[in-house]
């Protein structure tokens, strides 16, 4: 569960005196909060009268109990030294021993490894997780290579590309397409996600590692693993229910598109040429239920859309956006975040840094309300 605190911020810019939840115990098995400590966003908090981003420098305790890891931030600029730093050290220490069953509480929790820099105290986290500078070396290299496949217009180019670098196309090059795959769909950016979809089909097919590997990632993500427009149409066709074909159609939206209907209508003209009128009158019904289906999830889609972008509007312009939050935990869902990711992209893009800091913040808190209630639920 996550444990806020409450502590008094003057903003660095208008000056204005305000109340911010920080998060200063982080849980390194709760993926929200590791993640938003790794990128800094536990210590952004944006001010509620002029919205820029200040950062705040306080200590901070990481702690995994897999890994049996505990690591405190004491930042220099806070000049804490002997007396000073110990009892800081303790007070983070045992709330956070307070916090567990008494089976958890291990001795190296009351005995962190201490850093001074917000770097160092990564870069030890990252090596815990056997991310060493190498590999991430190595992530870059296949990052970019992604982004090389990416920019290859001709057929017979990405062919002889596939073949230059098969031996690199393994299962973490294809988990990193995949991630990147799932980004750009959560955020809205559908002619990303069919782009990257389209690519992992084909070097998929291209490569002797890809469909293995897809497979597998599909199966543990939990996700259907769809081909091809043929291989999509052969599903559908033998879905067993009605809630297996909504799950083939919402997986091939990508696929679904002018080809795909074209070859579809293609098909049925031929069939009925052949002669077999009940398996032509049988592919104009799927016809029709694949568009109507289509429909339907879009049509969805834009609403949940419609509901979060209002949604997101009312927290930024509130006073008080985790009052919203909280009062509004229901709503939050994928579309809230995806609707929350294209917005941070889009300042970004615009060189709106703070606002989108702010944003980021707004995610975070959002998230660890959700971890929160889930935690409570759990226990309950």
């Amino acid at each position: 569960m996550a444990t806020q605190q409450i502590v008094p911020i003057v903003c660095a810019n208008c000056r204005t005196q305000f109340n911010a939840p920080v998060v200063p115990i982080i849980d390194g098995q709760n993926p929200a909060l590791k993640s938003a400590f790794l990128q800094g966003r536990l210590s952004a908090v944006p001010c509620p009268q002029c919205s820029f981003v200040n950062t705040l420098t306080i200590p901070m305790l990481y702690y995994d109990l897999e890994k049996e890891l505990a690591l405190v931030l004491a930042p220099n600029s806070l000049h804490l030294a002997g007396p000073d730093q110990e009892k800081m050290i303790g007070s983070l220490t045992n709330s956070l021993v307070n916090s567990l069953p008494s089976e958890q509480r291990k001795f190296y929790l009351l005995n962190p490894k201490v850093f001074l820099t917000f770097d160092s105290i990564i870069k030890a986290v990252l090596e815990a997780d056997g991310i060493t500078e190498e590999v991430l070396e190595a992530q870059k290299a296949k990052v970019k290579l992604l982004e090389e496949f990416l920019q290859v217009r001709d057929e017979s180019a990405l062919q002889e590309k596939v073949k230059e670098h098969d031996a690199e196309l393994d299962r973490e090059f294809f988990e990193i397409l995949t991630a990147s795959m799932q980004a750009a769909q959560m955020e809205g950016n559908r002619a990303g996600a069919q782009a990257l979809y389209a690519l992992r089909s084909v070097l998929a097919e291209l490569s002797s590692q890809g469909q293995q590997a897809v497979a597998e990632i599909d199966s543990s993500l939990g996700l259907v693993h769809i081909t091809s427009r043929e291989d999509l149409l052969e599903k559908l066709q033998n879905a067993q229910s009605n809630e297996e074909f909504e799950a083939f159609t919402a997986a091939g939206h990508p696929l679904l598109d002018y080809t795909f209907f074209q070859q579809l209508t293609t098909k049925i003209d031929e069939t009925a040429k052949a002669g077999d009128a009940k398996q032509a009158e049988t592919l104009k019904n799927l016809r029709t239920k694949i568009l109507d289906t289509k429909a339907r999830q879009e049509e969805a889609s834009r609403a949940a859309l419609q509901k979060s972008v209002a949604l997101l509007r009312e927290v930024l312009q509130s006073r008080d956006p985790q009052k919203i939050l909280a009062q509004k935990l229901d709503q939050i869902d994928e579309s809230f975040f995806a609707v929350l990711s294209a917005n941070i992209e889009e300042a970004r893009r615009q060189n709106q840094n703070e606002a989108a800091q702010a944003m980021e913040m707004i995610g975070n808190m959002a998230m660890a309300m959700l971890q929160e209630r889930l935690a409570a639920a759990e226990v309950e």
